[in-house]
């Protein structure tokens, strides 16, 4: 984790900063969406949507109560895990009120070898949620499928994501954890996956999120939760590549 001032983002390169850190937290910044969107850009390849996209580009979403994710909980998981192609890296902005749920992280990275050696065999597989129309964390499956192009469609219900449980980051060559606890959908040499749950459970960052706050993270060493809230509570989210 690394934090830095918004006023000294131009002097840091931020998409290292996230390679090395897996997470980096940026304070006090003031944003409209031309800014978020500079930003964004000077990232990398960004992820366009249909649903909950609020910009021209498609490439920029709302999360809040009545947008995408809703107030329920949202499970550990880990951004485009069910995706193809590298969207691995996470933005987000605290537009208003997003104190109301605390954003849970985990450095999958930094896991004991004890939790590597119970997992080496696994493998785990992601594929497009199916809800069969029930309101879930991560919505319904109408509303999950229209964040989508009809192209991006195809190829998420082609090819299925299999996933080793132990990885090496392709970038940094980090040995990795990876297990998208709330999108997983099988997985081969079957295991309990409460051991990592728990561990996720008891060793992780809180981000108490403040007034001003963007949030930058790698999905494939970080893993992230929140629980439900009250209250009017919205972020903006884009994908990119890292």
């Amino acid at each position: 984790m690394f934090e830095i001032e918004y006023s000294d983002i131009e002097q840091n390169n931020l998409n290292k900063l996230v390679l090395e850190n897996g997470l980096v937290i940026i304070r006090n910044a003031e944003l409209d969406m031309q800014a978020f969107e500079d930003i964004a850009n000077g990232l990398g390849r960004l992820l366009k949507t249909n649903l909950h996209a609020i910009n021209k580009k498609r490439n920029i979403q709302e999360l809040s109560n009545n947008e995408l994710l809703r107030n329920g909980d949202v499970d550990w998981h880990n951004d485009w895990s069910y995706g193809r192609g590298n969207y691995y890296g996470t933005m987000l902005y605290n537009v208003k009120n997003a104190h109301l749920s605390e954003t849970w992280f985990v450095n999958t990275s930094k896991v004991p070898n004890w939790l590597r050696e119970e997992y080496k065999e696994c493998v785990g597989y992601y594929w497009l949620p199916q809800f069969d129309g029930e309101v879930q964390a991560f919505g319904t499956d109408s509303e999950i499928r229209k964040c989508f192009t009809e192209k991006q469609l195809k190829i998420l219900e082609k090819y299925v994501q299999q996933r080793p449980f132990i990885q090496n980051h392709f970038k940094t060559d980090e040995e990795l954890l990876y297990c998208s606890l709330g999108t997983l959908q099988k997985m081969d040499n079957e295991r309990e996956v409460d051991t990592f749950r728990k561990y996720c459970d008891e060793n992780n960052y809180k981000h108490k999120w403040r007034e001003g706050d963007i949030l930058l993270w790698d999905n494939l060493k970080m893993i992230h939760k929140r629980f439900a809230f009250a209250g009017d509570r919205m972020l903006w989210r884009t994908q990119f590549s890292i």
